[in-house]
């Protein structure tokens, strides 16, 4: 054997490999009728069931009377059949759809408000520029900014703000959609 490589069979790759399918994060797509008691249906079954919900995003959708949650959970791919056998037979759930990295896009926002002086404009602007940013706002040495992207490039920008004095924060969790028909 080649040192440094761990065998399958070994107890070690086993308990890494069990830890990582349980700590894989999945992400599914709900579609609902848009009625009061929906939201608290859903997170009813995932906390019933012990799931912890990394992050929920609700929306409505271009059909009337319909929503959409886009949420991400952590387990293992049988935790997402039971998840999506159980939320399929909630009455008001439409369909239920899970989002894989290889067949959909998904995007996170954030608004971030900043202390824009003589000091920090010139951080800010290029900041701003590196990730396509957007001002929103921009008052009393007050800058409010939109960011938009995928987790990896919302987590950088995160990142790069602690060069800055951050006032307050907003980000949302994931939105996505299946690429194609």
């Amino acid at each position: 054997m080649v040192e440094g490589l761990v065998h399958p069979s070994c107890s070690v790759f086993k308990t890494a490999m069990e830890k990582t399918e349980k700590e894989k994060r999945h992400i599914i797509a709900i579609e609902v009728e848009d009625i009061p008691g929906v939201l608290s249906r859903i997170s009813t079954l995932f906390s019933r069931r012990g799931y912890n919900i990394d992050s929920l995003t609700v929306g409505n959708t271009h059909k009337p009377g319909v929503s959409r949650f886009t949420i991400v959970v952590r387990g293992d791919d049988t935790v997402l059949e039971q998840i999506r056998k159980q939320s399929q037979k909630l009455v008001h759930v439409l369909t239920t759809e899970y989002l894989k990295r290889d067949n959909a896009i998904t995007r996170e926002f954030a608004i971030v408000k900043l202390v824009y002086d003589k000091k920090t404009a010139i951080g800010i602007n290029e900041l701003v520029d590196l990730y396509g940013a957007r001002m929103l706002s921009s008052t009393d040495e007050v800058l409010m900014v939109e960011f938009s992207g995928t987790e990896e490039k919302i987590n950088l920008v995160f990142e790069d703000l602690k060069a800055f004095e951050v006032l307050e924060s907003l980000r949302t969790g994931k939105i996505g959609m299946r690429v194609g028909r």
